[in-house]
């Protein structure tokens, strides 16, 4: 299917956006059920959120890896290594917000 038909079809006429967590879910699933995102704010939003979250685990996880390899280093480096969690934070906001629309939008 090509991007101009995708943006030319029209959503069912009982379409409503699915749940966020999943487009698909495996535990007790109904055959033939499945859930799609028609609209490009739906696929931008949903690709922006599911980024973010998956950004945020890693930069997060890297951080407190920073974070613990300062424990013998003194009180001194303890003064400043409040700032990595949070400038691992931004960083991951500012790749997710980046790549997840770019790769939405796509």
């Amino acid at each position: 299917m090509s991007t101009v038909l995708r943006l030319h079809d029209t959503a069912p006429l009982d379409y409503s956006t699915p749940p966020f967590p999943s487009l698909y879910w495996p535990y007790k699933a109904k055959p033939g059920v499945a859930n799609y995102l028609y609209y490009a704010g739906d696929i931008w939003r949903y690709t922006l959120l599911w980024t973010l979250i998956i950004f945020a685990v890693f930069h997060i996880a890297v951080a407190a890896f920073a974070v613990l390899m300062q424990l013998g280093k003194g009180k001194q480096a303890w003064q400043y290594v409040w700032i990595i969690p949070l400038f691992y934070s931004l960083v991951a906001g500012v790749e997710a917000l980046l790549a997840g629309s770019i790769v939405g939008l796509m």
